[in-house]
């Protein structure tokens, strides 16, 4: 049997198949009723959530036709991947959906660029100040529980990190403790890691703002996110806007080298904790690390409807 084991959670095939026997079922038409599968769109991601955060998700379950998930009382449906409450599942095309990335750990990887996907960037980069597409920010809010500046000023929690202090959530403290184990444990042997410690200037977690250029709510809002401030970036870029707003057209295409790039041994310790690496997007954000565990589970075996 195989088992996607992580510390926050496990999905396996056999325990993916128990979920889904034992999800409530609410048909369509009673003459019609429709039985859950692993093919339906949104169980893995949800099943994901369940496993990853599972002192908020309080149920899972099939209603109506879709996935959906419990928390504080309410279910929100999977909705094209917008995880929407019951009377705005049908709007769904009103929002973007949840990042469910197809996320890849290890070593980064240059990404071949289709015409289509060229055409996209290039229009984004001329509109990258005015992306007015909202998120159903809601789900988020419930799920860590930060509504509102208030809130999150009231939640977020003090740490030290590598020498560095800044706050975050209460559900990223002990993960980002053992990611800090595993890079000093890597810095007994590794120049490259401490060097890169060494050039530390600034972490930067909770922070209530949006999106640079859109309308939508930062994880460093829900102090989901820290991001690693070098007082050196080595002649290198270190986010896509910075390359796109000094004049590099076809930003998409720098090569590692010309990228900042934390050591690996680094990048290693965050993914090995739940965190994603911001320099594996297209869109790409080197000093970014964001507490995905979610999205590391799908990563390590439970696939993903991309």
């Amino acid at each position: 049997m195989k088992v996607t084991k992580f510390r926050s959670g496990t999905v396996s095939a056999c325990a993916l198949a128990a979920i889904i026997a034992a999800a409530a079922i609410v048909p369509v038409a009673a003459t019609e009723p429709l039985q859950p599968t692993i093919d339906l769109p949104g169980v893995r991601e949800i099943v994901a959530l369940r496993d990853a955060f599972p002192h908020r998700v309080e149920d899972i379950g099939f209603r109506d036709g879709q996935w959906a998930l419990r928390i504080d009382g309410e279910w929100f449906f999977w909705a094209e991947g917008r995880f929407l409450p019951a009377e705005l599942r049908d709007d769904w095309a009103s929002f973007v959906s949840i990042r469910f990335y197809n996320y890849d750990t290890g070593p980064w990887r240059p990404r071949q660029i289709e015409p289509d996907v060229e055409a996209r960037l290039r229009e984004r980069t001329r509109q990258r100040d005015s992306d007015e597409r909202m998120r159903f920010n809601a789900f988020l809010d419930r799920l860590y529980q930060v509504s509102s500046r208030a809130e999150a000023d009231a939640r977020m929690r003090p740490v030290t990190f590598l020498g560095l202090r800044t706050r975050v959530h209460p559900d990223v403290v002990a993960p980002l403790a053992r990611v800090e184990r595993r890079v000093r444990n890597a810095m007994l042997d590794n120049q490259e890691v401490r060097g890169y410690v060494q050039n530390l200037q600034q972490l930067h977690g909770y922070a209530w703002r949006n999106i640079a250029g859109t309308q939508r709510r930062s994880y460093h809002a829900y102090g989901m996110a820290v991001d690693l401030v070098p007082q050196q970036w080595g002649g290198r870029w270190g986010y896509w806007r910075w390359a796109a707003d000094g004049g590099v057209e076809e930003w998409w295409n720098l090569t590692e080298r010309e990228r900042f790039h934390p050591p690996q041994a680094v990048i290693d310790a965050f993914e090995a904790e739940g965190f994603v690496w911001g320099g594996k997007w297209l869109f790409f954000d080197p000093i970014h690390f964001e507490y995905r565990p979610e999205v590391l589970l799908l990563a390590r075996g439970a696939g993903t409807t991309d």
